[in-house]
């Protein structure tokens, strides 16, 4: 199948590669499915059987309605796109997705495989630089400059040193794995996904590191404060709803005392969105509990 040019983008079928510019990002299999049956047909509706036969070959024991949905939910993360304001992937409820954007096909070969780094780009000349002074032909500096130079130069570090020295610490967050308790394997690719757009909204926020825990945190405070020093830990479950998915939310401190418990709600119209409601309740039990420990 030929590289395909939508809005910016070059797709590369074969590798799954999407580039945009200067960067490159690797389209996972099951969201490059989606998006190569959406392309086919620019403009019009695919319904959600088609995609189950085209993504899952018609396999029956696949619950292929949670797998699309996040399928759906990671292609408009890659593309940067809205389930609100769609500007490439149009929902149509409980029918299938359009592609609303214009497709065209790529004439020859592709670049080759970057294996999803960004790749150098040629930049054409920009005309004769001007050649270097000699080294006999320049003036002398005064030694005043120098000297005044290196005495601006440590006001500057001075002054930065203070800076940093009054600023409030950061608050670190351990996000523990977004345990799936649906029993359904298909369900870990969303879980997986929801885990790290929540991590990356926190650290997109100031003051906020964010690291990731590799199990999940034990109950009690002894077993807690073995995971390290961070400041507050999140602890989280997914689970069914007839709405959608049910995602309670614990945040705890290093001694094991609750900081703050949710529940939110993940429709499959919301399912773009949600990520930025947890990070949002997780900062603002961040900033009390740092307001709360300041003299």
């Amino acid at each position: 199948m030929a590289r395909l040019a939508f809005g910016g983008f070059e797709l590369d079928p074969a590798s799954g590669e999407l580039r945009k510019g200067e960067d490159c990002t690797h389209i996972q299999e099951q969201p490059l499915r989606l998006l190569l049956c959406l392309l086919e047909r620019p403009g019009q509706l695919v319904g959600r059987e088609e995609l189950q036969k085209r993504m899952w070959g018609g396999e029956v024991h696949v619950d292929f309605e949670d797998g699309l949905n996040a399928a759906a939910w990671r292609l408009r993360q890659v593309l940067g796109d809205s389930a609100e304001k769609p500007v490439f992937i149009e929902t149509v409820p409980r029918k299938g997705y359009r592609f609303v954007g214009k497709v065209l096909p790529l004439p020859g070969n592709g670049p080759p495989p970057s294996g999803s780094f960004p790749m150098p780009v040629y930049r054409p000349d920009s005309g004769p630089r001007p050649r270097p002074t000699p080294e006999s032909a320049r003036f002398p500096r005064p030694r005043i400059l120098w000297l005044a130079l290196a005495l601006a130069l440590g006001l500057v570090a001075a002054g930065t040193g203070l800076w940093f020295a009054f600023q409030p610490r950061p608050v670190t967050v351990a996000i523990a794995p977004l345990l799936n308790g649906t029993g359904d394997p298909a369900v870990d690719y969303f879980a997986s996904a929801l885990s790290r757009e929540v991590g990356r909204d926190l650290r997109a926020m100031r003051g906020m590191k964010v690291v990731f825990l590799s199990v999940a945190p034990p109950q009690g405070g002894e077993a807690t404060r073995s995971l390290g020093a961070a400041s507050l830990k999140l602890r989280w479950t997914l689970t069914r709803d007839p709405k959608g998915y049910l995602i309670p939310v614990d945040l705890r401190d290093p001694d094991g005392r609750s900081r703050g418990q949710a529940v939110f709600l993940a429709t499959p119209e919301d399912l773009h969105g949600v990520h930025q409601r947890i990070a949002d309740y997780v900062a603002a039990r961040a900033a009390e509990g740092s307001a709360a420990r300041r003299p």
